[in-house]
């Protein structure tokens, strides 16, 4: 084992010793046990010197570790890693999957390897926004105390992927942002931009996030990533969401789903299916509206800003088409559906619209109000759907000549 080779890098062994005793649970002191003193560990865990071979060879043995750095694992883990990364880059999450799960294969040999931080980055993009929480979070943790031994492009990654995370998952999303602008601090990106738009979005800021959004795209462009610059446009129609502005959304959304027809992808043309049939919805468009449900077949996708099973019941409450309401309501449980609301708000939905089947005076119903008020307090996500509801409330104010409920909604 040649340490000395590395001793222009000193991270690279500091880094190697630092995450597997982190890993492993281990303090300082007890690993420096008759060794060295543990702040003397310290800095060679930070990078700040390399001592003899000796004494790395003790620490590696009291670890369990076989330091990797053959030339052809190098090449080959270096060649894996660097595809992995461009592929998530460019969308490609098929090929990403089966890349990081041939490394993660051969985990011990990347742990224990000048590549170590490395594969962690890639553990932490892989399981971002995942519910295998134990993976990320240990990734992260091993990461973050470990930050100082991170390049500039390795941190631009961490602080990317946390912020990702944290916008997809918290119900803090300014951490979230921060995180992102932290990584624009080590490189200009696109995806950077693409995100913080969504957290633009999220604090109600269309300007900003109109012009974060469009940065992304001109990136987008530039590296002819095909389906980031599909989904640029479909959130640039959500920006024309939140100003109400339905008909200029549709443009941009029929732009999006051109571009998913050609890549033949049934997950990007069902879900922009359905936020095109929830514009013209909102345009009073129905029959179109209906038109562009048709061929959804109710695949199950967590981006959907609106579940077809909600859109359609909206749509027969607003034609007051009772018998076709009847049936809408019955899928607010299905497996689509679920994906956005719980059981709970569905069952509360469900019961919403039979007041009006039921009873031809429901705005003299105080259920109606109820449940409104109800459905509207538990809408943290679907932004677009919670504005319809609040609607409908302001109309049951009105209707019930109490105005000044109906101006302070």
């Amino acid at each position: 084992m040649d340490f000395y080779k590395y001793k222009d890098n000193k991270k690279i062994i500091g880094s190697i010793i630092k995450l597997n005793r982190l890993n492993q649970n281990i303090s300082q002191k007890t690993l420096s046990k008759g060794v060295c003193v543990a702040s003397y560990l310290s800095r060679i865990e930070n990078g700040d010197l390399i001592p003899s071979e000796e004494v790395i060879s003790i620490i590696f043995n009291r670890l369990g570790l076989t330091f990797n750095d053959s030339k052809e694992f190098l090449e080959k883990g270096i060649n894996r890693l660097k595809l992995f990364f461009e592929s998530l880059h460019f969308n490609e999450f098929d090929l990403t999957n089966e890349i990081f799960n041939e490394l993660e294969s051969q985990e011990n040999d990347y742990i224990t390897s000048p590549l170590v931080i490395d594969y962690f980055l890639a553990k932490l993009a892989r399981y971002c926004s995942t519910p295998n929480r134990e993976k990320f979070e240990s990734s992260k943790e091993l990461l973050h105390s470990s930050f100082e031994l991170l390049s500039p492009q390795q941190k631009f990654l961490y602080n990317f992927y946390v912020g990702v995370d944290t916008l997809n998952l918290s119900d803090n999303k300014s951490i979230g942002k921060e995180f992102i602008e932290e990584a624009l601090t080590y490189k200009d990106n696109g995806h950077c931009y693409y995100w913080l738009s969504y957290a633009y979005r999220i604090e109600n800021n269309p300007i900003k996030s109109y012009d974060c959004i469009k940065k992304a795209l001109d990136f987008y462009v530039t590296e002819g990533n095909i389906i980031s610059i599909m989904s640029c446009y479909e959130k640039i129609a959500e920006v024309h969401f939140m100003l109400d502005n339905y008909s200029d959304a549709i443009t941009y959304l029929k732009i999006s789903l051109s571009i998913a027809e050609k890549l033949k992808n049934r997950y990007f043309i069902e879900h922009l299916n359905s936020i095109i049939s929830w514009a013209y919805y909102r345009l009073k468009e129905y029959s179109t509206s209906l038109n562009y449900l048709k061929n959804n077949t109710g695949l199950v996708d967590h981006r959907m800003l609106v579940p077809d099973s909600i859109t359609k019941s909206l749509i027969y409450f607003s034609l007051n088409n009772k018998t076709l309401l009847k049936e809408s309501i019955n899928e607010l449980q299905n497996a689509q559906s679920l994906e956005h609301i719980n059981k709970d708000l569905a069952n509360i939905i469900y019961k919403l619209f039979t007041i009006y089947i039921d009873d031809d005076n429901y705005l003299k119903n105080p259920m109606w109000e109820n449940l409104l008020i109800y459905i509207i307090d538990s809408m943290h996500k679907l932004l677009e759907l919670k504005k319809v509801f609040i609607t409908l409330l302001k109309e049951y104010y009105i209707y019930n000549r109490k105005y000044k409920d109906a101006l302070f909604l």
